[in-house]
């Protein structure tokens, strides 16, 4: 539930910029199927959204990784400061907040290395905002490890199994997508 619900909120993000731009009616009513893959802000006004400058589509495709770092950033913080105790819901906010920083990480490190999926709008509108991009992403990461520390022992290696598996499927997932989405 937790992982669902940070790709609902991602692509909620690119809907919000959508709907700004008049391209989108309900942001909130996006694609994201229960096996995830190739979830989108769907639907759109796609002529409208033909319509939209570089910075516009620039704007909708970071909208997406500005929301998970506003979820995720905080969140971390917040769990890391205070001592909330061993429990389901504190496993499932952990859960959301450390989903988010993945989301987050392979965006900014693995999308930015191998260019693909939404670092493409950043590449096409500003190429050098990449390097800052991947800087963050590598803090993202070492929040993200220092999470992984500092969470209960009984967690650790569910969290590092799922992590593993969430940078593959993502990193991949993206890659192909991009190259699939770009052939035709």
């Amino acid at each position: 539930m937790a992982l669902y619900s940070v790709i609902w909120l991602h692509e909620v993000g690119h809907g919000i910029m959508y709907a700004k731009y008049k391209c989108k009616e309900n942001p909130f009513k996006v694609h994201v199927p229960f096996y995830l893959f190739f979830s989108t802000p769907s639907p759109i006004d796609e002529e409208k959204a033909k319509t939209l400058s570089l910075k516009q589509i620039y704007n909708v495709g970071i909208g997406g990784i500005i929301v998970n770092l506003i979820f995720g950033v905080p969140i971390s913080i917040v769990l890391l400061l205070m001592d909330f105790g061993n429990t389901l819901l504190v496993y499932f906010i952990f859960s959301f907040a450390l989903f988010h920083l993945v989301e987050v990480a392979t965006y900014l490190v693995i999308s930015n290395i191998f260019l693909s999926s939404d670092m493409i709008l950043v590449q096409q509108y500003k190429p050098k905002l990449r390097i800052p991009f991947f800087i963050i992403g590598l803090f993202i990461v070492g929040l993200m490890i220092y999470m992984l520390i500092n969470c209960p022992e009984s967690w650790k290696l569910g969290y590092i199994i799922a992590i593993v598996i969430m940078t593959l499927c993502m990193g991949l997932g993206r890659i192909i997508f991009t190259r699939l989405n770009t052939s035709n």
